[in-house]
């Protein structure tokens, strides 16, 4: 999470900053390929060298470090090992998350796991 910062789609706080645009997480994973700014569009294409950042990844690092929290005081706080934390936290090469270890992080950081069902247009 970014200190003092909005999200530009919503009115929550922003976790993430790509490209001066700040995003909560609901609108991060919902990211189009096109940004919409209030003026002009910018498209956005990764580069075909560098993966993508898993988003849950990058969104746990933020909420650790907004917290003031080392991995190893996380590590701590969820009884779990410090290489799992980081391993969450890869962006190069994602794990396959747990939703009770995410749970589990999430709760030692002052955060619920909440889910949607969302129905298919089939």
């Amino acid at each position: 999470m970014l200190k003092n910062k909005t999200c530009d789609f919503c009115d929550t706080k922003a976790a993430v900053e790509i490209d001066k645009t700040f995003l909560c997480a609901k609108h991060y994973f919902k990211l189009p390929p096109v940004i919409l700014f209030a003026e002009e569009s910018v498209e956005v294409t990764p580069e075909p060298k560098k993966p993508l950042p898993s988003h849950w990844s990058v969104l746990l690092r933020e909420i650790r470090a907004d917290a003031g929290l080392t991995q190893r005081d996380l590590s701590r706080k969820t009884r779990m090992s410090q290489r799992t934390v980081a391993d969450y936290e890869n962006t190069l090469e994602p794990r396959q998350l747990s939703i009770y270890k995410v749970e589990r992080l999430l709760s030692a950081l002052g955060y619920e796991l909440d889910a949607v069902l969302v129905k298919k247009n089939v």
